[in-house]
């Protein structure tokens, strides 16, 4: 399948599917098929394709995306006709907020990046004004987290950041940044 891996919310994307064969060796076509893709998640969303040449071809509007919320789209493509109904295919498709209609106080971080500074800001905070694990007044009592397990769960979310980044940076084609490459010349 041709779907790209990310759509901005309110951008339209169309993309061309060929035939496709199943398990058995059965080939689809627009001919006697119809494909249908389903969209889940915040929104549901269901297309029907067009015959193109023998396979199809496929359009989100700006509309259909206008609705959608932003996250990951779980996608499956499947073929109809004469009775059958066979998946062509499984994915994913991450829908980006548009920054153009994104209130004040827009934050693009991630889950783990958002954990992982306010665990930061959580340890600088007890450096700067002490390290008080617990404490009570009258009736109503805290007990901190320890400092040495803030820094373990920094040290884990600073792991889950790289594994984030590194699997962005293959998304957008710039290859896996954990690995080196050496040449050597004559």
């Amino acid at each position: 399948m041709n779907i790209g891996s990310q759509l901005t919310i309110g951008d339209s994307m169309t993309w061309d599917d060929d035939t496709f064969s199943d398990s058995n060796g059965i080939n689809y076509t627009s001919a006697g098929y119809t494909l249908t893709w389903s969209f889940r998640s915040g929104t549901v969303l269901d297309i029907t394709s067009t015959a193109k040449g023998n396979g199809w071809t496929t359009t989100i509007s700006t509309a259909q995306s206008a609705v959608m919320t932003a996250g990951n789209y779980y996608w499956q493509a499947y073929a109809t006709g004469s009775g059958t109904r066979v998946t062509a295919g499984t994915g994913m498709l991450k829908m980006a907020a548009n920054l153009a209609t994104a209130i004040a106080g827009f934050d693009g971080r991630t889950q783990t990046q958002k954990d992982y500074d306010a665990v930061t800001a959580e340890i600088t905070a007890r450096i700067s004004g002490g390290v008080t694990l617990e404490y009570t007044i009258g009736s109503r009592s805290l007990k901190r987290e320890p400092t040495t397990n803030l820094i373990a769960l920094q040290s884990r979310l600073a792991t889950m950041l790289n594994r984030e980044k590194a699997a962005q940076s293959m998304a957008d084609g710039l290859g896996n940044p954990r690995r080196v490459m050496v040449r050597f010349g004559a």
